[in-house]
């Protein structure tokens, strides 16, 4: 994929910085500021991992700086217990840490925003009493290897002995793990991951395994940690537990949204904010602790007016700059046979001592069907049942001879099973394709088979040549018609769509209505329309099951089951008999 090679501004930015401190730096630096620099490219790499968890999955994780501990105490015990070359010492506590971070995505299968932050930070402050009573090894006997004095020398890389050429070691590594997210970002992980982020209920019907991928991004934040502590153990030769205490972690990440979490180049000014300012409040004369109070507000700054962190403006301005040369022409404006049936038997729910849905049953057989009822008469509900988001107490739901109720919900997607939202759940940042990609992501498809299907979709829907553009600059109508062709990719059989029409106009809600018609056609699916919208109902939907307080009242041909007076009682408002 073409896509997979490009470079972004961001990535462009961060790869001049890499190679100017790679190439640059090491031969005007003298010896005080080489071990600065090379402390800043370790940090840059754990901040990369912490800052890519909560740009692209919205989770945050405080355990940071305290892996990175355990990744420095893994080197050190094999440098002077084994005496193992230095790679293996690094990819051994990349190992170690990254099954540390599976451990701590456990609670992330659960918990989110503060409750996370909360355990993760207790974590953090586990692992400094640990390194703190056990201490790191320097070269003594034992297990443990602890001594008084400075301890043994350590070995560093064959072709990094020099101060000079560890610098450039490190930031060599440092750019590997940088390559490694942006590989990710731009593969099925990180279209799972913006889908999480987004929700994970859609996530789910798009059939991406959640456990999977929250589990797989704790592991590669948790490799990073570990590979930059074993960095800074190089540097260093020895370690101290005072720099591994969990309130460097919540700076660390109170930097990463300041640099910028969503850029690489937001982790490099996380990471120099963080080592290379106090170095220079020192060398100016002023207490290194002023930077803390830099921190804070920057971090008011970046909460208030950068939402994208001070990456995100340097790279604004850039683009402003390169928009007013002359001969830059301005971007263009963005653009405006049947499946066998569903059989729903005696399917009940109850939601405490609330009955959600009461024995419902009914067998869609055409292309288009409709499911009516006033609020709160259990139709999402009902959706959801199907999707498997909602656990019946009672019933099954047949689907081509498939018992969807022994599925889990990313199963039922993988079968064929697909369905929108009340509000489109669409990732800002991923492009129009990647959204339609993330669907096929868990299928078993070549590249082509699912480049040809992001293509078929984005035609049918008429978004074929905005496929590149990112899904943040569409309008209401062009995200549900992105909406639309996510549920048309990788063999659909049955397309459920939960109020498509809110919000939309009436030329909107006619032509999405047109769209609907011709899905059977395309993709031979049956779909299933919820929507308050009667004259959409009537127009596209060959037969309509209408629920009142979660019981079946009516199910049948569309124009019959609209004219039943119970129907035009409960839905319409008409009472029977009036005039």
């Amino acid at each position: 994929m073409p896509s997979l090679f490009s470079t972004t501004p961001s990535g462009r930015a961060g790869l001049a910085f890499a190679l100017f401190a790679l190439l640059v730096v090491p031969s005007i630096a003298g010896s005080q500021w080489l071990n600065i620099f090379t402390s800043t490219a370790c940090f840059a790499l754990a901040i990369a991992g912490v800052a890519f968890m909560y740009a692209r999955l919205g989770m945050v994780s405080l355990t940071q700086v305290g892996l990175m501990g355990i990744g420095g105490w893994v080197v050190l015990r094999l440098n002077h217990g084994l005496d193992l070359p230095f790679e293996i010492n690094l990819i051994a506590a990349g190992a170690v840490t990254m099954v540390l971070g599976m451990i701590l995505a456990l609670p992330a299968l659960r918990l989110r925003g503060l409750y996370l932050a909360l355990v993760t930070l207790m974590a953090a402050g586990g692992l400094e009493i640990m390194l703190a009573t056990y201490q790191f090894p320097n070269g003594g006997e034992g297990f443990w290897g602890v001594q008084t004095g400075s301890g043994a020398p350590f070995r560093r890389p064959v072709i990094a002995q020099s101060d000079e050429a560890y610098l450039r070691y490190t930031v060599f590594v440092a750019l590997l793990g940088f390559l490694l997210i942006e590989l990710h970002r731009r593969l099925a992980p990180g279209r799972a991951w913006a889908m999480i982020r987004r929700s994970e209920a859609a996530a789910m019907s798009a059939g991406v395994n959640v456990t999977l991928y929250k589990t797989w991004a704790f592991a590669l934040s948790g490799l990073l940690a570990g590979v930059a502590g074993g960095l800074l153990a190089g540097s260093l030769g020895l370690l101290d537990g005072g720099t591994f205490r969990a309130s460097e972690s919540v700076l660390v990440f109170a930097l990463a949204v300041v640099g910028g979490a969503a850029s690489w180049l937001g982790a490099v000014i996380a990471a120099a904010l963080f080592r290379i300012l106090p170095a220079l409040l020192n060398d100016w004369g002023l207490d290194a602790d002023l930077s803390f109070v830099i921190f804070g507000a920057g971090l008011l700054h970046a909460v208030i007016t950068a939402p994208n962190g001070i990456a995100g403006q340097v790279m604004e301005l850039a683009g402003n700059l390169r928009r007013r040369l002359p001969g830059r022409a301005a971007a263009p404006p963005a653009a405006g046979g049947l499946q066998p049936p569903v059989e729903i038997s005696d399917v009940t729910v109850r939601f405490g001592g609330v009955l959600a849905l009461d024995g419902v049953e009914a067998s869609f057989s055409r292309p288009v069907s409709g499911i009516i009822g006033p609020n709160g008469a259990g139709k999402t509900t009902l959706m959801n049942v199907l999707s498997g988001f909602v656990t019946a107490s009672d019933g099954r739901v047949l689907a081509g001879g498939a018992d969807l109720m022994r599925m889990s919900p990313h199963r039922r997607s993988q079968w064929g099973l697909r369905r929108s939202f009340q509000k489109e759940e669409i990732a800002d940042d991923l492009s129009l394709a990647e959204n339609v990609r993330v669907q096929m992501d868990g299928l078993a498809l070549t590249p082509r088979q699912k480049q040809a299907e992001v293509d078929r979709a984005l035609a049918f829907v008429g978004l074929q040549e905005m496929a590149e553009q990112p899904a943040a600059g569409l309008n209401s109508f062009q995200r549900r018609l992105v909406d639309i062709a996510k549920c048309l990719v990788g063999g659909p059989r049955i397309v459920m769509f939960d109020e498509p029409a809110g919000g939309l106009s009436a030329e909107e809600t006619r032509a999405l209505g047109d769209l609907i018609l011709r899905i059977h056609d395309e993709t031979g699916a049956m779909t299933l329309v919820i929507d308050h919208d009667v004259d959409l109902i009537s127009r596209i939907c060959a037969e309509t099951l209408v629920l009142d307080f979660g019981k079946r009242i009516a199910f049948g041909p569309t124009a019959e089951v609209l004219a039943d007076p119970k129907v035009r009682a409960a839905y319409l408002g008409i009472e029977e008999g009036a005039a």
